[in-house]
């Protein structure tokens, strides 16, 4: 009876409070992508910012000014190399080629958060939405979840456990990435996932006051450090990596034609047919090396499924490609 109960009082508690994402990048399960990993192979190369407020229910204080709209473009220069967005600010990114929906995250995008000295599990997080769009006018977005609480205002001081958020732009700290799939847009005749060419980031306005609030897909208030009046103030963007674009079906840093790899999907056994070879190097979506060897039959057995990045050394030669272990 007493174990039915149970049962019963835990169906009645609200699902946010024990849905969980992934954690923290210093945490077994994450998605972080650090900015060194090989996955990445472009960067964005334009970028517009239309600044919100410092402070959204006091306009008369100025726009948010930190940073120029260039320091989001490349690789990420990290905490103090952003551009601040201010409450309910924009940024579109362009990028010199289009991005397509392949398997697992298509780009990653970078903010400079910071862990909590009292609490590590927590960390300092503005956040922002991600839209996307294959035209530059028409813009969707992805669906981003909060479980964050909203009956305290988190203020400047305030951090947040990465575990309760899920698809905004700002989850990790910086020089870590947070991916993004296409997959998880929902479908539009007017977007092509496929040549996607603009990236639009927008400022999240934490304030948990209903006439000043912003949603989540689910209905829920956005909690997060709030309100930052100052000249940084908003989402700090940092960089956009792209990791599936249509100038690189695979990633040739020289001699590409003399170096092969097959079957791709592979079950088990990689062979790599190359002269000379010196050395094979496997990375995961993360940029982790799981593997390495000298030979040219690459066991890949014992890792999970999913995309791996093959980097080949031979005859002076190197290629990394993208092989999905079935």
């Amino acid at each position: 009876m007493i174990k039915r109960l149970s049962i019963l009082l835990l169906a009645m508690v609200p699902v946010s409070l024990w849905a969980q994402f992934a954690p923290a990048q210093d945490k077994p399960g994450t998605t972080a992508m650090h900015a060194d990993s090989s996955a990445f192979v472009a960067w964005a190369t334009g970028c517009i910012v239309e600044r919100g407020p410092m402070r959204i229910d006091k306009p008369e204080n100025g726009l948010a000014s930190y940073g120029a709209d260039s320091l989001a473009l490349g690789v990420p220069g990290g905490t103090f190399d952003v551009v601040s967005l201010g409450d309910g600010g924009v940024a579109t990114l362009t990028f010199d080629s289009p991005i397509y929906n392949g398997t697992g995250p298509d780009f990653a995008v970078f903010e400079n958060g910071f862990a909590n000295a009292q609490n590590p599990d927590t960390w300092a997080l503005e956040l922002g939405f991600v839209e996307v769009s294959s035209d530059g006018v028409n813009f969707f977005r992805f669906p981003a979840i909060t479980y964050v609480q909203t009956e305290t205002q988190l203020d400047n001081g305030g951090s947040i456990d990465p575990a309760q958020l899920h698809n905004f732009a700002s989850k990790y700290g910086a020089f870590y990435g947070t991916p993004f799939d296409l997959d998880e847009v929902e479908d539009n005749a007017l977007l092509d996932k496929n040549r996607v060419t603009h990236i639009r980031i927008v400022d999240v306005v934490g304030c948990i006051k209903p006439e000043y609030a912003t949603y989540d897909a689910e209905g829920h208030i956005v909690n997060d450090p709030w309100p930052t009046a100052f000249a940084s103030s908003g989402f700090d963007l940092d960089a956009i990596g792209v990791i599936h674009d249509l100038a690189h079906s695979d990633v040739l840093e020289n001699g590409g034609e003399f170096i092969s790899l097959y079957p791709n999907p592979v079950k088990d056994r990689l062979m790599v047919q190359a002269e000379n070879l010196q050395s094979i190097e496997v990375f995961n979506l993360v940029g982790q090396l799981v593997m390495t060897t000298d030979q040219p039959v690459v066991d890949m057995n014992d890792l999970n499924q999913g995309v791996y990045f093959v980097r080949v050394k031979a005859d002076g030669m190197i290629v990394t490609k993208r092989v999905v272990k079935q």
